[in-house]
């Protein structure tokens, strides 16, 4: 039997590399060819991490001929979600933000030798904008068969509840007839059996802190309990808990809807006002969340399912920050970003079975 050619992908809106480790996790033979993303920050952990310098142009301008000439048979994508999420105006084809996105998809339809894999993640909603819907029309007429998802972290044992609606595509046959827009068949439960993930407290992820510095040097900010009748149920936490709520870019310096706070002391959270020193209310730390998002940053953060010798082969990239990038900023990119867990299951399980070594 002929061997599955090596994976050589490109990762359109890269960020920090959620996707690039998430092949990594799934022990796929192959690696990230080319990345794309306009975020300075974002490039320079990018950068720090795989020693690849990010492509930072508009992806809007790439031309065919371009892309086919990197020779990559998988595009890895994690478009803005602003022109989708519930929370926004949901201008979706409308946005700017949506461009590039849209250009790659027009792409699809012309490109002489497109992707045999396609990769994407969106937020929730995702599954009933326009581009959706002009995405899959697109798929289904160059002869991909895909799946689309809804999945979150703590369906694999993770204590962070970041739902997404993710899109897995392998090209099967020549392109045909326009075939119309598909039917949404939205896979919600993981059915792949147990992800090799047991089912963890957010203690197991937290920094030690015995003295006390990181409730110090992380202290909720007074301005985000003043004026409050009471926190939300997933607004504080403790380490015996199993679920956060999903940190989004704003985490640490926009309120208390971006994200969960960590509950150091006390037994309940009435009276907001005085809680912050009674209950040693702190943020969780950018270490904390990327380990909360899978990334390899220390041996506190989870491990793919493999036996320990093939897992340390396959980890070749380790995560970690440049020491330039400020606090703020390593929330900003780790809010942006998505989880590693759930995108590596998804191309070990769903996308790549046939590669993983």
């Amino acid at each position: 039997m002929t061997p599955p050619p090596e994976i050589r992908a490109l990762e359109f809106f890269s960020g920090i590399g959620a996707m690039h480790y998430g092949l990594q996790w799934a022990g796929v033979k192959g690696d990230v060819v080319a990345s794309f993303d306009i975020n300075p920050v974002a490039n320079a952990c990018y950068r720090h991490n795989f020693g690849i310098e990010p492509i930072q142009t508009l992806i809007e301008t790439m031309t065919e001929k371009r892309l086919e000439g990197f020779g990559a048979n998988a595009w890895f994508m994690s478009p803005p979600c602003q022109p989708y999420t519930r929370t926004g105006k949901q201008l979706d084809t409308t946005d700017p933000r949506a461009v590039g996105l849209l250009h790659l998809i027009r792409l699809l339809g012309t490109l002489t030798t497109p992707p045999t894999y396609l990769f994407l993640e969106n937020v929730l909603n995702f599954e009933s904008s326009q581009t959706r819907s002009l995405l899959t029309q697109q798929l289904s007429n160059r002869g991909y068969d895909f799946t689309e998802w809804f999945l979150t972290p703590t369906q694999m044992g993770l204590p962070n509840d970041r739902g997404r609606y993710y899109l897995t595509a392998r090209r099967v046959r020549e392109a045909g007839e326009d075939v119309g827009v598909p039917e949404l068949r939205l896979v919600k439960e993981w059915p792949f059996g147990g992800a090799g993930v047991k089912r963890k407290t957010v203690g197991e992820f937290l920094e030690e802190d015995g003295e006390g510095e990181l409730v110090r040097r992380y202290r909720l900010p007074e301005a985000f309990v003043k004026r409050r009748q009471a926190f939300s149920e997933s607004a504080v936490v403790t380490a015996d808990d199993v679920r956060t709520s999903c940190f989004t870019k704003a985490y640490g310096h926009h309120g208390l809807a971006a994200g969960s706070y960590l509950q150091t002391k006390g037994f309940d959270v009435n009276e907001p006002s005085t809680a912050i020193d009674r209950l040693g209310l702190r943020c969780f730390t950018p270490t904390e969340v990327a380990r909360l998002h899978g990334f390899p940053i220390d041996d506190r953060a989870p491990a793919p399912p493999r036996p320990a010798a093939a897992v340390a082969e396959r980890l070749a990239y380790k995560f970690e920050f440049p020491e330039e990038v400020t606090t703020i900023q390593r929330w900003r990119v780790l809010g942006n970003s998505m989880s590693v867990v759930v995108v590596g299951e998804l191309m070990r399980c769903a996308l790549f079975a046939d590669h993983v070594v």
